[in-house]
């Protein structure tokens, strides 16, 4: 085999499966993996490039057998995909649902890569030897890889990692799945059928593979414009669901300071015509009339509402937290040192609301198990070296960890570790996205021991 051969099927074959065994760790964060996203990268990408150099051996051993070569060819390349996956598969600690979305989206880059770059290569002023990777196939290859594999990156790192992060939130998530493969195995067995249908029109009618192109280009596009929807809809959906919750946030924490500013102004009324008769009776009355007079407007001088701090966002919502606490028995003690605070007062009150939301939810059900057992939700707020740090303890009977999610040895961990919380819902994935907002990080943990569940916050305060 020449060098000039072997260089020109290693880079065809390289062209089509890096970019793919590249895409595929896109959508997920760093805690998928083991080891981290880079040594994910580096282990899909040395794998993909050992079977591109093995490729051109292939080739070597089945030159002068035309008969047997394309479909040996096939047989390395679906090897080749193969081990990809399962490397894949292996590394990437999410559950099947995710591993398989993201590999949907490649699976549709791959096929319509293939029918762009054999459309484009009969328009190509390039040679066409009778080889696999000619000049024009090169070419072809090169010039769709750099139009298509941008865009797709991109919506993968984007709306396809948004969508993987609702994905276990959704109303029907494996029903969406089972719609996303029902599409794909669709799409298959009509590329299988043309295929075939093909072939036979092929050698009767001595036809051009250029007209072979445009019907599977079409199914490939429609396949990724049902995933491209499918996604959409479902990132909207959450999205909506997620905003109501948070306007349902804002709107309490806004009545409950309502309800303060009115029970603040009729205080300051009743006081004036306290003092007005306590004037009077200081003028006329005897100083046992007066005395008994002060003692009876006591009681309606009296505003019932803790000052938990200055700043009146964070004070609003820990009064608020606090009575629906007192009203379930349930302990609240805050203690929170803060004033201006740099961050929005609406990040804050979805911040603080979603971590008192689940807190309250948790002791609650903790309450409702063990009825005797006097559960408080304890809250700590100050700023530490130029980091506001919240932390909030609360009871909580059990989480439910994110399938083979790495925790061993690490007691803080991100919101990806829980598939799910007592109450906690889509909070946990808000806070940590909040406080990234702000280059912040949002931790949690539970004691397994002595039940406790602990939310802990930091957003910068300097330079925001």
């Amino acid at each position: 085999m020449s060098v000039g051969l072997y260089l020109r099927s290693f880079c065809g074959f390289a062209l089509q499966l890096v970019p793919c065994a590249m895409l595929l760790p896109v959508p997920f964060r760093e805690e998928a993996f083991a080891k981290g996203k880079r040594w994910a990268y580096a282990w899909l990408a040395a794998l993909a490039l050992v079977f591109s150099l093995c490729y051109p051996l292939s080739v070597w051993l089945n030159m002068g057998q035309a008969a047997n070569g394309n479909l040996d060819d096939n047989l390395f390349m679906l090897a080749a995909i193969a081990g990809v996956t399962a490397l894949y598969a292996r590394i990437t600690r999410v559950n099947l649902m995710r591993k398989f979305s993201a590999l949907f989206i490649v699976i549709s880059y791959a096929a319509v890569q293939f029918f762009l770059a054999n459309m484009l290569m009969d328009f190509l002023p390039l040679a066409k030897q009778d080889m696999t990777y000619n000049d024009a196939t090169l070419a072809a290859y090169l010039i769709v890889t750099a139009v298509l594999l941008p865009p797709v990156a991109l919506f993968m790192r984007t709306r396809l990692k948004n969508y993987l992060e609702i994905l276990g939130h959704t109303d029907h998530p494996r029903l969406e799945l089972g719609f996303l493969v029902v599409v794909l195995v669709l799409y298959l067995v009509l590329n299988a059928l043309y295929s075939a249908l093909w072939i036979q029109l092929r050698d009767a009618l001595r036809l051009s593979f250029v007209y072979f192109i445009p019907f599977s280009l079409f199914l490939s596009l429609l396949l990724i414009f049902t995933f491209y929807c499918t996604i959409n809809l479902s990132v909207f959906k959450a999205r909506s669901a997620q905003q109501s919750v948070e306007l349902a946030l804002m709107r309490q924490n806004y009545d409950h300071i309502e309800e303060n500013i009115g029970q603040h102004k009729r205080a300051l009324h009743d006081t004036r015509q306290l003092l007005r008769n306590i004037s009077t009776l200081a003028k006329d009355g005897t100083r046992e009339d007066l005395l008994k007079y002060i003692d009876e407007a006591m009681e309606y001088t009296t505003v019932s509402d803790t000052r938990f701090c200055a700043n009146p966002c964070v004070n609003g919502l820990l009064n608020y937290y606090a009575g629906l606490s007192e009203a379930q028995g349930i302990g609240f003690s805050a203690r929170a040192v803060c004033d201006r605070l740099p961050f929005s007062d609406a990040d804050m009150t979805i911040l603080l609301g979603n971590a008192l939301d689940n807190a309250l939810r948790a002791a609650a059900e903790f309450a409702k198990a063990y009825p005797d057992a006097r559960p408080e939700i304890r809250f700590t707020a100050d700023t530490i070296n130029d980091q506001f740090a919240i932390q909030i303890e609360n009871p909580c009977l059990a989480v439910s960890y994110a399938e083979d999610f790495p925790r061993r040895n690490k007691n803080w961990l991100s919101a990806d570790a829980f598939a799910s919380m007592h109450g906690s819902g889509y909070g946990l994935r808000r806070m940590e996205k909040i406080s990234g907002k702000y280059g912040g990080h949002a931790w949690f943990s539970f004691e397994a021991k002595n039940r406790i569940f602990v939310t802990r916050l930091m957003l910068p305060v300097g330079g925001v």
